[in-house]
């Protein structure tokens, strides 16, 4: 079995890897991938497929979380697209970056452009790979020039990025008006405009006493630099939310019980066949 699993993830999911980080496949292509993996792991005799002993859904889980740590071939399509997006964010000057935005943003921002119906296959893949950028996107915030204060992510905290207090007939859209002239939080404007439950998490943030420019970092990871293994994370548990609802993204089982099981120093057949009896 140990060798069934190299097999899967070492070449059954690495394959498709280059289509998939240049176009968007069909759902039903990563389906059928999926089919055929499940199919091969848990094997054919006389033609007819043995018993799927477990869902799926639960073979993609992280082994640490009971599951065998496969790959869920929409979520890692939409992870590596966002990569994509994410290169024209990090080198806007780089020739595929200027070429792309001459045709199809030349007057907008890549985060605010509306983009046509009409448009290239690779362009509608990094589309669909921007959407999941947006999902863990953050403002740093330096000197406040660039950050819409009502539209843009910029209050780190796990639910929502943006200000929960609504604008109502507040005249300061930047998030520099709410800085004073050596860099530091505004207190009595913060006040002034934001509930309680804003304040609290925004005075968290270290402003620039240098008044450096601001810039775009991934929250997912403490870094700020986005990594396909984060955004593929991230897919995939919204992928669970949207699908069951939000405590399915919290499945139970105790991950240092599987943790001593995958590190254990005994053949990887042996581990298996512990874990097909543990579950």
């Amino acid at each position: 079995m140990g060798n069934m699993e190299i097999l899967i993830k070492a070449v059954a999911q690495a394959i498709p890897t280059y289509v998939m980080s240049v176009f968007r496949l069909p759902a039903s292509v990563c389906d059928d991938l999926t089919r055929l993996m499940r199919q091969y792991w848990w094997g054919v005799e006389n033609g007819k497929r043995k018993m799927a002993w477990l869902s799926w859904e639960k073979m993609i889980l992280p082994k640490d979380m009971g599951g065998m740590g496969f790959r869920d071939m929409r979520a890692f399509n939409r992870a590596l697209l966002a990569k994509q997006a994410w290169r024209l964010l990090e080198s806007p000057d780089s020739l595929c970056a200027r070429l792309l935005r001459a045709k199809y943003y030349p007057n907008g921002n890549l985060l605010d452009t509306v983009f046509p119906s009409s448009s290239s296959a690779v362009w509608k893949g990094i589309m669909h790979g921007l959407e999941l950028l947006k999902k863990g996107l953050i403002w740093r915030v330096g000197d406040g020039s660039l950050i819409k204060t009502w539209r843009d992510p910029w209050i780190p905290r796990k639910y929502d990025f943006k200000p929960i207090t609504p604008k109502r007939n507040c005249r300061y859209n930047w998030v520099a008006d709410f800085l004073d002239q050596n860099g530091a939080w505004n207190t009595q404007k913060l006040q002034e405009h934001f509930w309680e439950m804003d304040i609290r998490e925004i005075v968290k943030i270290r402003t620039s006493p240098k008044n450096r420019q601001d810039f775009f970092a991934w929250f997912p990871e403490k870094s700020g630099q986005f990594t396909v293994r984060s955004a593929y994370h991230l897919a995939s548990n919204l992928a669970t939310e949207a699908e069951q609802g939000a405590s399915s993204s919290n499945p139970s089982g105790d991950r240092l019980i599987w943790r001593c099981l995958w590190v254990s120093r005994v053949p990887e057949k042996m581990k298996i066949i512990v874990w097909k009896v543990a579950t």
